[in-house]
């Protein structure tokens, strides 16, 4: 399996009524397990704090503390900031909302993370949903729906829906290519969904597909590295 070389991140949401159904979110946020499975394609909502005064710095803070959590391998309490983060969302943040999708994406990640998979599905596909809606008038809502499509690929994989998967995957490749086009900095994550994308294809058999992806993805992981050697690993 190809392996996705792009770090983990993070970002959160919050305010607004409930937007998941009841019995999603209650799934969503049900205790959590004893299972511990580390998904390198999984991606969080990016860590740049959201230019929102609406957002307490104590709810931020648990926004931080997850993340660094996540990082030192401490999946169980970074779920459990998690959901006091996404608790304040639900209450406080807009039912549409670039800031809530992010608190579900990271909601979904957490919940992978501890072997909940079939839970992570419900915040993920919701995030989706909502930065569909507002793609067209928030801004960033665009890269952030590439994380969530990430994410949810990576999830339907996961769960053996090889076949839906695909479609989430190549449309997160859609979203990056037109973002790299215009800020190169987003050619790392062109890459590392072109590498999935190509894993994808894989999984469904369809090994000559897969090869022009990874060709690519090979390529643009070239030129990033004469600028930055850390690419190289």
């Amino acid at each position: 399996m190809v392996f996705s070389r792009t770090a983990a991140r993070m970002g959160w949401l919050l305010i607004g009524p409930l937007a998941l159904q009841p019995a999603l979110l209650a799934a969503a946020l049900e205790a959590v397990g004893k299972g511990l499975d580390r998904t390198p394609e999984i991606l969080l909502a990016q860590a740049s704090s959201p230019a929102d005064p609406g957002i307490p710095k104590e709810v931020q803070g648990w926004f931080d503390a997850a993340k660094a959590a996540a990082a030192k391998g401490d999946s169980a309490e970074a779920l459990r900031l998690q959901k006091q983060v996404v608790a304040w969302v639900q209450a406080n943040r807009p039912a549409l909302d670039v800031f809530r999708a992010r608190a579900l994406i990271n909601l979904g990640s957490f919940l992978s993370d501890v072997g909940q998979k079939q839970e992570a599905l419900a915040p993920t596909e919701e995030a989706v949903r909502i930065l569909r809606q507002v793609e067209g008038s928030q801004p960033d809502a665009r890269r952030f729906l590439a994380i969530a499509l990430t994410n949810l690929g990576s999830f339907y994989s996961n769960l053996g829906r090889r076949q839906e998967a695909l479609a989430p995957t190549e449309e997160a490749v859609k979203i990056r290519r037109e973002l790299a086009k215009t800020n190169p900095a987003y050619l790392d994550d062109l890459a590392s969904s072109l590498n999935n994308l190509g894993v994808r294809y894989s999984e469904l058999g369809r090994r000559q597909e897969a090869l022009a992806p990874a060709q690519e993805a090979v390529k643009l992981y070239r030129e990033l590295a004469k600028a930055n050697p850390a690419f190289l690993n």
